[in-house]
């Protein structure tokens, strides 16, 4: 003997919305056009973006002529990680020296030093973690935290030990 089970959905048709026609559709506006698809294809950074990266760029390759004028080894430029970026990772004997290049070309907003926030530099550290981790932990004993300072057309000015690794 078979059951019967009544149907507990209620009957549709004294809902007013369930008899409803689609909306109608949005009207047309004659003097905009319509949007066209973003292209896929990645497009150049503007100009001023584009001199950005070269003053950065250049400020790098000063910072590494001055560290390897006083005995340190390049191991590594512009690093990327998940977590950001290291400008340059050198060698110095057995101690990895993690260096992160700060340019300011009017103080307006502080010096290139004190442009280094703590975020920043739990930013650096992070990255400097991982890249010990995967790969400096096989090379060296020991890390170090450098900053290189450029000013508007002053000497570079070099910070060892600049900050320490918290756990």
């Amino acid at each position: 003997m078979a059951l019967k089970s009544k149907s507990k959905v209620p009957e549709l048709s004294g809902i007013p919305w369930a008899t409803r026609k689609s909306r109608s559709p949005k009207a047309k506006i004659p003097w905009l056009a319509p949007k066209e698809k973003a292209n896929t294809t990645h497009k150049a950074p503007p100009t001023h973006k584009l001199a950005l990266l070269a003053e950065g760029q250049l400020a790098e390759t000063q910072a590494l002529r001055l560290l390897e004028q006083h005995g340190l080894i390049l191991v590594t430029r512009n690093h990327r990680c998940r977590c950001g970026e290291i400008d340059l990772i050198m060698a110095h004997g057995n101690t990895a020296v993690v260096v992160e290049v700060r340019l300011r070309n009017n103080s307006r907003h502080g010096s290139a030093l004190e442009s280094i926030s703590s975020h920043k530099q739990a930013r650096v550290s992070r990255c400097a973690k991982l890249w010990w981790v995967q790969q400096g932990q096989r090379k060296f004993t020991h890390l170090r935290f450098d900053v290189v300072a450029l000013e508007n057309g002053t000497e570079p000015q070099w910070v060892q030990n600049a900050w320490q690794i918290s756990n």
